[in-house]
């Protein structure tokens, strides 16, 4: 078993643990044998205030359809972000896409530009992983721009509403685009190693 393995096993043990679908994860990845910065890291993700085009376009290079883009996003139903990565949703206005009161509660926590403060990114059921987050979008009430702008567009309005309103179809999709993902950049024989 590899870092790389370990760390796909950690990320569905996190999901399960939380309320999630529990999934077989395909072994035997092996480890690169240099590691990339931060910078690299960031580089190959859409950043919180992208669009749905550029959501889509950059991960179709990776072989995501936008089903899967709006499976993965549904990840936002755990965790917390920091008040810098959605601030301009709230100043030097609210974002029109953003519902009031859900801009108030935000402003509440985060009051200023360049706060350190976080928030959950799902306030509603923060510790459960469900299909929460996709009501949420419904109601205006996404954390980022990447997040409400995949209720707000055409070509994927109907998937966060599908994904909403059956948590198990969620699920399905989340497992499938998860196991895709496990399955990129695979390093084959005498590339990496196995740590």
């Amino acid at each position: 078993v590899s870092c790389a393995d370990i760390t796909a096993l950690a990320a569905r043990d996190a999901v399960v643990l939380s309320g999630g679908p529990n999934y077989n994860i395909p072994l035997g990845r092996r480890d690169g044998l240099n590691f990339v910065t931060t910078n690299v890291t960031l580089a190959n993700l859409p950043p919180p205030f992208a669009n749905t085009t550029t959501l889509l376009n950059s991960l179709a290079l990776k072989g995501f359809n936008p089903t899967d883009v709006v499976a993965l996003s549904g990840g936002h139903t755990i965790g917390i972000a920091h008040c810098t990565s959605f601030e301009s949703r709230l100043f030097p206005s609210r974002d029109p896409t953003m519902d009031q009161t859900f801009f108030n509660n935000l402003r509440t926590t985060c009051p200023v530009l360049n706060t350190t403060n976080t928030t959950f990114m799902d306030t509603r059921s923060p510790n459960v992983f469900d299909n929460r987050y996709y009501v949420d979008l419904m109601n205006r009430q996404g954390l980022f721009t990447s997040d409400q702008d995949l209720y707000t567009d055409s070509r994927t309005r109907g998937i966060v509403t599908n994904f909403a309103i059956n948590q198990t179809l969620f699920f399905q999709n989340f497992v499938n685009a998860m196991i895709k993902m496990s399955q990129l950049s695979v390093l084959t024989g005498t590339q990496g190693e196995i740590r």
